[in-house]
């Protein structure tokens, strides 16, 4: 079960409203998967901008499946504008399980990535740039397994204690004033140890020092409460 699968799979549980066939497919490898299925050709799917052939589980292959299709386009429609609407499996952060295809924003993926029971299959993927396609590095998740992929990193989210004490040490850092690019860096300017405290500061870098580098770092920076989310916080008290 490829990331592609498990999309294609959920759309049709959801009975969603899938791409039109622009004619019918033939049985042939995938390009994408390496699986042998209904597929499209190659040239009316990934199209002459596709610029990931590195990803490719069969590269040799002129055709792509029906799934790839169905996930890659969903949500593809020609405008009377001749404007695209976006395709959230490339252009927004989501969320797959067997049965449900949701896209998130920064709130909805870091709910789905501290919820207590995952379903028993699923994938994830964040980003800012909203410009890969998130299926093709992916992992589909079984188990106890919690791999996101954040832009195209593999972020491994398994050991959720860790997870819980790494985001309560960086929310700390926000609300003391470390910002997220600071903590991104680890490079701060005077003003800010002057505003958090000298004492403050030296202790998160030391706690960063051997962490700032990793991708679950980097990733639970972008989980962090968003400056609305933070005056919206203190105007509740």
């Amino acid at each position: 079960m490829t990331p592609c699968n498990l999309i294609s799979q959920a759309l049709r549980e959801n009975k969603a409203k899938l791409p039109v066939l622009p004619y019918q497919p033939v049985e042939a490898i995938c390009a994408v998967t390496g699986v042998t299925a209904p597929c499209l050709k190659r040239k009316d799917v990934l199209g002459k901008s596709f610029t990931n052939a590195n990803l490719l589980n069969a590269p040799q292959s002129d055709y792509v499946s029906l799934d790839v299709y169905y996930s890659w386009f969903y949500g593809y429609r020609m405008s009377a504008e001749k404007k695209r609407d976006k395709r959230p499996e490339r252009m927004s952060s989501w969320f797959c399980s067997e049965d449900e295809f949701e896209e998130l924003d920064r709130q909805g993926v870091r709910e789905k990535v501290f919820i207590e029971s995952m379903p028993n299959m699923w994938c994830g993927y964040a980003t800012t740039s909203y410009k890969k396609h998130g299926s093709l590095l992916a992992r589909v998740n079984t188990g106890k397994q919690r791999f996101w992929l954040f832009e195209e990193r593999q972020v491994n989210c398994s050991n959720m204690g860790q997870v819980r004490e790494w985001c309560n040490v960086l929310n700390v850092a926000l609300r003391a004033g470390i910002g997220r690019s600071v903590m991104e860096s680890l490079e701060c300017p005077p003003f800010i140890i002057r505003n958090v405290g000298l004492k403050t500061w030296m202790e998160f870098q030391a706690w960063a020092r051997n962490k700032y580098q990793t991708a679950l770092y980097a990733f639970l920076c972008y989980l962090l409460p968003s400056q609305k989310e933070l005056k919206d916080e203190i105007a509740t008290y």
